[in-house]
């Protein structure tokens, strides 16, 4: 870049740790940009990834010291005719101009590469890695709130995709992160006003015609869209914090009904699904410790937690520690949807998980397909080799029923052993089924129970 361009910089006492308008940020660069007739500028949007995170466990002076370094790393990368400033609690913006777009993209992941270096905090080595949105525009371009705007925007997506990855501002990408930002945040309103509920799916030992315990399965009572089922809902929130905050409602709520199942005379124990970034979450531990403590009568493997299978295998060390945690705490852990993974079956000998589902696709084939019942045949072999407790999911005959029990599988689910139901109704549906299993004397192996839509 040529010695006699100006360069355009923040004030000496802004250190881009400071907090600035918007218009602040940009207009400088931008007027100084126009006058020297340069063609392209980039402006780019930086959000530092689990800044809260950082903040809870370290405090508000690592917090602060944290903002500092990232503010000294970006603007370390920046080239001459820049601008930046902190725009949001762990939020940057920088404008840089007269650089071609292969430039632009490598100024964007030298940031990338430099915040990536481990950053010490009194012997605690943290994280500052951020998602970066950018803008690049001509001199055509939209005004520099707009500019910023549409950044923000790009950033927002990097922190959805979490790829590592620079993004560039897409305007049909834009309409649809708007649209998910709005049904977010509906979301978020239908759980201040108790809009979501739990109904419950029994899982039955076939064999002595017990039931042995409950599924917890989400719900949400639209005002205007009526009953939703999660599929419906659960997509959109899998990558945001609300998913951790549904999570934890969903744990405390199935423990407070088991507390009321207890006192009516039902001990049975309850699972609750959970999301991979919940899981994930550094004091999940430490809530679902809370949670248990406010029913201290229920006792040790009263609550399991459900995970699915390909996250046992892309998160192998954590999920092992999280297993590991959880199973001091007296609540086992269950790999959900097993079957599915396409992976090695290392794992499985080193995570003391409580049980495995198989999937009910298998399940639901097998009396008709070859390869399902050998796919069933061939887990059941697997994880009764390695100790480990079978559930067959999707059961929907009789006959399904008597296979797996041929096979040794004795614990099952699915829509022809019962629907999901509201609490209320599982003291009355448990004692029928022990009044009647129905497996066992009188039962008709092939019959067809009747199936249903997807939980």
């Amino acid at each position: 870049m040529s010695s006699k361009q100006p360069v355009v910089s923040l004030p000496s006492h802004h250190d881009g740790s400071a907090r600035l308008p918007p218009d602040e940020v940009l207009r400088p660069l931008m007027a100084d940009w126009a006058r020297s007739g340069k063609r392209l500028a980039a402006v780019c949007y930086l959000d530092i990834d689990r800044f809260r995170d950082l903040n809870d466990r370290l405090g508000m002076v690592a917090g602060n010291a944290a903002l500092e370094e990232v503010a000294r790393r970006i603007q370390a990368q920046l080239p001459r005719e820049s601008v930046m400033a902190r725009v949001g609690g762990d939020e940057f913006a920088a404008v840089f101009a007269g650089l071609g777009t292969s430039q632009c993209a490598q100024v964007l992941e030298s940031i990338q590469a430099a915040l990536a270096v481990p950053w010490t905090w009194r012997d605690q080595t943290v994280s500052l890695d951020a998602s970066i949105g950018a803008m690049l525009l001509d001199s055509n371009g939209p005004p520099p709130e707009t500019a910023l705007r549409q950044a923000q925007h790009a950033a927002f997506f990097a922190k959805r995709a979490s790829d590592g990855k620079v993004h560039y501002f897409d305007a049909p990408q834009a309409r649809a992160d708007e649209q998910v930002v709005r049904e977010r945040q509906r979301i978020q309103e239908g759980l201040v006003r108790d809009e979501f509920f739990l109904v419950y799916q029994p899982k039955v030992d076939m064999q002595r015609g017990v039931v042995v315990g409950v599924e917890a399965l989400i719900r949400w009572q639209h005002p205007e869209r009526g009953l939703l089922p999660p599929v419906q809902f659960v997509p959109l929130i899998e990558d945001d914090v609300l998913v951790e905050q549904i999570g934890d409602w969903a744990i405390g709520t199935a423990l407070w009904q088991a507390h009321q199942w207890r006192l009516a005379g039902l001990q049975i124990s309850v699972s609750v699904n959970v999301a991979p970034r919940h899981m994930m979450r550094w004091d999940f531990v430490d809530r679902l410790s809370r949670h248990l403590s406010q029913f201290p009568n229920l006792g040790a493997g009263m609550l399991e937690l459900e995970i699915l299978e390909t996250t046992a295998i892309s998160q192998f060390a954590n999920v092992a520690l999280f297993v590991e945690a959880c199973k001091a705490l007296g609540v086992g852990v269950t790999i959900d949807d097993f079957g599915t993974g396409y992976s090695s079956l290392t794992y499985l000998r080193q995570l003391p998980v409580s049980a495995v589902k198989i999937d009910q696709s298998f399940v639901r084939g097998m009396l008709d397909n070859a390869q399902d019942r050998a796919i069933v045949q061939g887990i059941l072999a697997l994880l009764q080799a390695l100790g480990l407790t079978a559930v067959a999911e999707g059961v929907e005959t009789l006959g399904q029923g008597e296979a797996l029990l041929a096979m040794g599988c004795t614990l099952a689910q699915g829509y022809g052993i019962a629907m999901p139901m509201a609490a209320k109704d599982v003291l009355a549906w448990v004692a029928e089924f022990e009044r009647a299993p129905l497996w066992g004397t009188g039962s008709t192996a092939g019959v067809a129970l009747p199936p249903s839509p997807a939980a």
